[in-house]
């Protein structure tokens, strides 16, 4: 008898898409936009270190990364350009990458339809980060028609951040789920799997070999390992009886 489940959490970044592979790319993007104005004295590669450095420092949710990056650099060094020019290409140039490029991972969307269809799990999310920002990747990953509109998970909307695991008891007792018939999908060791642990939910360590986290030791060892969605769907099969 296969055990219990009656809900499956997924983390959004770097688990339903690559976060780590995206940014970096979209970033790069947006920082060559700005030297394609002409008349900078400074390269894509300079600009995009000075922005890792102020993202390190202000944090990946602060609001404005391109403004504060441009004012490591002398007014001649930027050619001439307000810095609002500038940070208008660059975010034109990082939101073309987003509605080229941002996509979930191979087998997420036919994964998700299959289980939707199946209907026997509460399908949510719990992630990290600010609501619009957070809800707005949902959106464009294509999840959202997927999902139990009461099981969004949202870490600037609970008032919980990751890893505190009182998030994810908020996530079962919202949806009536107890946490031992809950199983938990993230890639970071510390943010995800501990946490999603400790409140005595099911853990499955998504190490995509493009995770950002996929190297990291965990010192709280998941329950599974699975390199992407379709070893997910194969776990919920073999494991949990959940063959959608």
């Amino acid at each position: 008898m296969p055990p219990t489940l009656r809900a499956l959490f997924l983390d959004v970044d770097d688990t339903l898409y690559s976060t780590t592979a995206f940014s970096g790319q979209a970033r790069r993007r947006a920082m060559e936009a700005m030297v394609a104005l002409g008349g900078l004295k400074v390269s894509a590669d300079q600009l995009l270190d000075e922005l890792k450095e102020v993202i390190a420092e202000f944090g990946p949710n602060y609001d404005a990364h391109y403004d504060r990056m441009l004012r490591r650099f002398r007014p001649e060094e930027l050619g001439g350009h307000s810095r609002g020019a500038l940070v208008a290409a660059g975010v034109a140039a990082y939101h073309d990458t987003k509605m080229a490029e941002f996509t979930a991972f191979p087998g997420v969307l036919a994964g998700l339809a299959a289980l939707r269809k199946d209907g026997r799990l509460v399908l949510g999310v719990i992630t990290e980060g600010k609501e619009v920002k957070q809800a707005e990747k949902i959106h464009r990953l294509g999840i959202y028609p997927f999902l139990d509109r009461g099981a969004i998970f949202i870490s600037d909307v609970i008032g919980i951040s990751k890893p505190n695991p009182k998030l994810w008891l908020k996530a079962c007792e919202a949806t009536g789920v107890a946490p031992s018939e809950a199983l938990y999908a993230g890639d970071n060791p510390v943010n995800d799997i501990t946490p999603a642990r400790a409140v005595g939910m099911k853990a499955v360590r998504m190490r995509s070999p493009c995770g950002k986290y996929a190297c990291v030791d965990s010192a709280v060892p998941a329950d599974h390992e699975v390199a992407d969605f379709a070893g997910l769907m194969a776990l919920l099969g073999d494991v949990y009886g959940i063959r959608a």
